[in-house]
């Protein structure tokens, strides 16, 4: 009997893996955490059965990112198989906050307490160098597309919470037809959870309907000023990318820029992947002498690329766990950024350095304490050693004709939702987000990002232009669907119009207000654990 209860535990595991993108089944999330709930008690071993659980949900899920392609160099392979077994740890950390709560208020009024409680461990684990927020709950809704048009009120944690609630409304439910199935008063009890159930499912519906209707593409096309722009995909080996002469690969951007602009001529930006230009010369990277690519560029049309740009330090400045030296000069010290540089046609510039880098492959996290193990810890693929920006600043293009504020955004930044947002109560107008993802070539991992891309279109109500080396490319539109796609793995140009838009959600005025009141009410359910004597019943 308690191992039919374990295996019917680890359902939770499979139905939240068959919830998430690009598995259809999103309504399976609103049970998936029925079988864990129902037997977390009745189980010995129940942090191993949260562990399970998990680690079936992550790798059905993340399996992608040991890369699985004959280029894969051990670490990545590696580095998958070690994510994948200790990630699953994190998330025995709700449940033993379920299970102190419990135990000194009560099982079901610890449950009703645990959407808060999911949602707050989801956010804490957004935060510091080691977060990885990519399997948020709310995530399993991008293909339920009218239904998670909410996300513009508390961000996907609103979607999250939601889905969470909704699980414990059904749970309640259940354990109450088991108590009262031979008394009359089960219809009241029954009707009481059925319409809570159905009212959260059906309002978001409708919600979504009246948004998604607001945010027409054709309306917003007339009624705001319009931006064209140009997206190359050049579908570049990336891991040839770094041993190539970097002038070969500017020169692949161009055969396509060239061949896009003879379809479509009156573009008014041309947007490449991310460090599309990488080791051209220390005129280019580090000078910022930029003349030769202004002479590639049409007459009054702006370029956005991914750049490695060099800082060198001055006399007085103290090296950095990122700091290298050039040919092994310990006099010429400097610093290399993941970055976006915005060409104008006035001939000025605008970089932007990338914020929030990808844990281990750009940055080794909490570098302070781990930098013993840099040499064990460091991938050597380009440059896997980034400084971090300290500036979260908006660029702005700027032809005779069109002016545009643009939230620069670089790879893993699209998956932190605030930081997204952060740009556009700064006045950002459009986000671009250029990346790579060619690493992980036929997999989820390239459509899973991009989907979470079509979430933050949705929470600012933006236009999101996305450029990716190897795809997915494409425009996404402030409801999160996609208007133009580049097919995957092809030397490719797309076009096509954005509208410049100044709508203020209430996402973008609250940020993440949903996890801080979960937060804050988690803390003080563990406070209230500290004070409060142990029941002597578990009802």
């Amino acid at each position: 009997m308690k191992k039919s209860k374990f295996l019917l535990g680890l359902l939770s595991g499979v139905f939240l893996a068959l919830s998430y993108p690009p598995y259809p089944f999103f309504l399976f999330s609103f049970v998936a955490f029925l079988p864990i709930l129902s037997v977390f008690n009745q189980v010995k071993r129940k942090w191993l059965l949260v562990y399970l659980t998990f680690f079936i949900y992550h790798y059905a899920t993340n399996w992608w990112i040991s890369s699985w392609q004959k280029d894969t160099d051990p670490y990545l392979f590696v580095s998958g198989f070690a994510v994948a077994f200790v990630h699953p740890l994190l998330f025995m950390f709700p449940f033993a906050v379920l299970h102190l709560v419990s135990n000194k208020v009560g099982w079901n009024k610890a449950i009703a307490m645990f959407p808060f409680i999911w949602v707050a461990f989801e956010w804490l684990h957004s935060l510091g160098d080691l977060a990885y927020p990519w399997l948020t709950i709310g995530y399993t809704q991008t293909y339920n597309h009218l239904w998670i048009q909410i996300s513009d009120i508390g961000g996907v944690w609103f979607v999250s919470f939601l889905i969470l609630t909704i699980n414990v409304l059904i749970y309640f439910g259940i354990e109450h037809y088991k108590k009262h199935s031979n008394d009359k008063i089960i219809l009241l009890l029954k009707n009481k959870y059925s319409i809570a159930v159905v009212v959260l499912l059906i309002l978001p519906y409708l919600y979504g309907f009246v948004r998604v209707n607001e945010f027409n593409f054709q309306k917003l096309i007339k009624n705001f000023d319009i931006v064209r722009v140009g997206i190359i995909q050049p579908n570049i080996n990336p891991w040839r990318k770094w041993e190539a002469d970097a002038a070969t690969q500017v020169r692949i951007h161009l055969k396509v820029q060239d061949s896009l602009y003879k379809v479509v001529p009156n573009i008014d930006m041309f947007v490449w992947s991310e460090t599309a230009i990488t080791l051209f010369d220390l005129d280019v990277n580090a000078k910022h002498n930029f003349e030769i690519f202004h002479s590639f560029i049409p007459k009054d049309v702006g370029l956005l690329t991914g750049f490695a740009d060099f800082r060198f330090l001055g006399q007085n400045e103290k090296p950095s766990f990122t700091t290298k030296y050039f040919f092994g000069d310990s006099t010429l010290a400097y610093e290399t950024y993941n970055s976006i540089l915005l060409l104008n046609p006035d001939r000025t510039f605008e970089i932007y350095h990338k914020n929030r880098l990808t844990p281990f492959g750009e940055h080794i996290p909490y570098s302070q304490i781990l930098g013993f193990a840099k040499s064990f810890l460091e991938w050597n693929v380009g440059i896997s050693s980034w400084a971090k920006g300290r500036e979260q600043n908006i660029l702005e293009l700027r032809t005779s004709k069109k002016r545009c504020k643009i939230a620069p955004i670089i790879c893993i930044e699209s998956i932190y939702p605030d930081y997204c947002r952060t740009f556009v109560k700064n006045g950002a107008e459009l986000l671009v987000i250029i990346t790579n993802d060619g690493w992980y070539d036929y997999t989820f991992g390239p459509l899973q990002h991009y989907l979470i891309a079509t979430v933050r279109a949705i929470e600012t109500r933006r236009f999101v232009v996305r450029c990716a080396n190897t795809g997915i490319s494409g425009i996404i539109d402030p409801t999160g669907s996609t208007l133009y796609r580049a097919p995957q793995y092809q030397q490719i140009g797309i076009a096509g119009d954005i509208s410049k838009l100044n709508y203020t959600t209430i996402y973008t005025i609250l940020g993440d207000f949903i996890p801080y009141i979960s937060t804050g009410i988690t803390f003080l359910l563990l406070l209230f654990t500290l004070f409060k004597r142990k029941r002597n019943n578990n009802p």
